[in-house]
């Protein structure tokens, strides 16, 4: 029962995405061709290399490990166009980021999970199933994406109408999803806090820096700069709760709560960060 309402909550969360999206918003960043090569390079191969990286730093293995790893693959959703607006970032940039990000989740996720599974949980005998994986987060990211996107195409009236109130809706089931992993979980997220914050944390403000030293070495616009930063710094919890969850069956420890909880620690303290960076780069 909860793990069905997880991927419903998922599913209906990346619906509202893509209602707020138009087909032309995944080529936005193709006519911008430096600052997609620079997404790409800070998303989808810099962020997990870095978070694999900082696992070995902090030598930390198992469920958590790859509860992380999981996050780390996750696009920056809703979240992290809000996020771009209020840093006066280019927000068409963001969209088109978080888009074609979401596309390619399905592949990039169980592709990373599985390179980095059996250096992360050595003690277990796991072989981990690409193609099961694969479908299910297309299944629960990805198309609903590409059905929100459809009805903004052909059904544009319905979708504007739909687009607050989903939008709304979809807020609220994100924060119920976190409440109720925390809460669930309180004596392991109070337990492992201290572990797993600091490591959090240092991803996050370092793959902010990250997104800001490649921009300017690009010499993007100070928008775009701030775009790539977020997108880079700001990932989806909902995707890594949901899909802690989903592969938990895969494991003959663990399950929703272990694999899930970084997402959800991350999620929590992400707001020590957003609001200093928001105010800086509004000052700018």
């Amino acid at each position: 029962m909860i793990e069905l309402l997880l991927t419903g909550s998922l599913a209906f969360i990346m619906f509202s995405l893509g209602l707020s999206l138009k087909p032309q918003d995944f080529g936005v960043a193709f006519h911008q061709p430096k600052a997609l090569i620079a997404g790409a390079m800070a998303q989808l191969l810099m962020l997990p290399v870095i978070a694999f990286a900082l696992l070995r730093i902090f030598g930390l293995q198992g469920d958590f490990a790859l509860g992380i790893m999981i996050l780390s693959c996750c696009p920056g959703g809703i979240t992290s166009s809000i996020i771009t607006k209020l840093s006066r970032g280019d927000v068409a940039l963001s969209i088109s980021y978080t888009a074609l990000a979401s596309l390619v989740t399905a592949v990039t996720l169980p592709l990373v999970l599985s390179l980095t599974t059996p250096l992360l949980i050595p003690q277990q005998d796991v072989e981990l199933s690409i193609l099961p994986l694969s479908l299910k987060v297309f299944a629960l990211a990805t198309l609903p994406v590409v059905l929100g996107v459809s009805i903004r195409q052909w059904i544009p009236k319905l979708a504007v109408r739909w687009q607050l109130p989903s939008s709304q809706l979809a807020n609220g089931l994100f924060v119920a999803v976190l409440i109720g992993v925390l809460i669930g979980q309180w004596d392991v997220f109070i337990a492992n806090l201290p572990l797993l914050g600091p490591l959090l944390l240092l991803l996050n403000l370092l793959m902010l820096v990250i997104g800001l030293v490649v921009g300017h070495l690009l010499r993007l616009r100070k928008s775009q700069i701030t775009s790539l930063s977020v997108e880079a710094g700001f990932q989806n919890g909902t995707i890594g709760i949901v899909v802690g969850s989903l592969i938990g069956e895969e494991f003959i420890q663990g399950g929703l709560s272990r694999f899930s909880l970084p997402s959800a620690v991350y999620s929590v303290l992400m707001l020590v960060t957003i609001i200093p960076f928001v105010f800086w780069r509004r000052s700018l």
